[in-house]
């Protein structure tokens, strides 16, 4: 649900951002953010992919089935546009 109650950030799990031009960062997290970073046309990856990127070869899976999902399939970006708006509907998200 979308509808969850803030925590304190005392409360919060933290996780290192992993920066990819960061000399001292892991060689596959940066090759995979790099990627990933091209594939979207991003030049910065987002925080949850530079979290995700802790664990390199979870990124790289993830970032696989995210391509599948959002750009390698027979949907059109109307007809995804459609699933994503009907998906915050049904579950009350409000962005």
């Amino acid at each position: 649900m979308c509808d969850v109650a803030l925590l304190p950030s005392s409360l919060m799990a933290r996780l290192p951002i992993v920066d990819p031009n960061d000399p001292d960062a892991d060689v596959d997290a940066g090759r995979v953010l790099r990627d990933v970073s091209g594939r979207s046309g991003r030049t910065v990856p987002r925080n949850v992919w530079a979290t995700m990127a802790n664990h390199p070869q979870a990124l790289e899976k993830v970032a696989d089935l995210a391509r599948v999902v959002y750009f390698a399939n027979s949907m059109t970006p109307s007809q995804r546009e459609l699933a994503y708006l009907s998906a915050s509907v049904t579950n009350d998200c409000h962005y």
